[in-house]
């Protein structure tokens, strides 16, 4: 059940973590010890199959993204996407670009911090695209917002939605059956919104056509969002606060 690659999006600007981000991608902005890219590094060896592949997208600071992960081994790939000012999509399109003929992957953003966890409840839920969401959390004007038709798929995602059923937690899976439906709505977002797209359009793109994705209710195990200052400073109160948690947690392998 667990993707032979997993595509970590890491090539933004980060701009929102400025300062810390002026001379530093934040990929590589430290959580608690470890930087972001690690615990997400450790996600995607509990995720993928064995023998499998990780695909790191750089692009703001490829340089210094490249030296870390020549550190981490040789089981990680990285390649990188020249317009990482522009769209999220760009940097889908370089992973996937990356892909082998008919492979299944996770996507997945390099902000969030995953406990273990979710990758055994995740890559076991079953669905040809799945997406992770949680049920637990009250949603802010900046979180993806889902909407689920009545066997609990996906049928609207959206920052902008008034209604909603749960949150999107920044991972989706694409199982082989549902490869080439997602390359399709994938290259009809690219098409449509090369400057402006993003990841989850593609989602939306496949309940529009008639395909919706499942979903995997992560609620109740925690996850941590990294993406400003002030949430860099909330998930560093977490982490430190419980030193046993966060290693039985997000054990980096250091």
């Amino acid at each position: 059940m667990k993707p032979n690659t997993v595509v970590l999006l890491a090539a933004g600007l980060g701009a929102r973590l400025r300062p810390l981000t002026a001379s530093l991608p934040k990929a590589l902005v430290s959580c608690a010890g470890w930087p972001l890219l690690a615990y997400d590094i450790a996600f995607a060896r509990r995720a993928v199959a064995p023998g499998g592949r990780i695909v790191v997208v750089a692009g703001y600071h490829e340089d210094l993204v490249k030296e870390f992960l020549e550190l981490e081994g040789p089981d990680i790939e990285m390649v990188v996407n020249p317009d990482y000012e522009k769209a999220n999509i760009l940097s889908v399109a370089a992973g996937v670009g990356a892909l082998q003929a008919g492979d299944d992957f996770l996507l997945m953003n390099v902000d969030h911090i995953y406990p273990l966890a979710f990758a055994d409840r995740f890559t076991g839920t079953p669905g040809d695209v799945v997406c992770a969401t949680d049920f637990d959390r009250p949603l802010g004007a900046d979180d993806m917002k889902v909407a689920l038709d009545e066997g609990r798929r996906v049928v609207r995602i959206s920052k902008k939605l008034t209604e909603w059923d749960c949150g999107y937690i920044g991972m989706t899976l694409v199982r082989p059956a549902g490869v080439a439906a997602w390359r399709e709505c994938f290259e009809t977002v690219l098409a449509a919104r090369p400057d402006n797209g993003v990841a989850e359009e593609v989602v939306q793109a496949l309940a529009d056509t008639g395909r919706p994705a499942a979903i995997c209710d992560l609620s109740g195990l925690g996850w941590l969002e990294v993406d400003t200052l002030a949430e860099l400073e909330t998930a560093e109160e977490q982490l430190m606060g419980d030193q046993d948690f966060l290693h039985r947690n997000w054990d980096t392998g250091k």
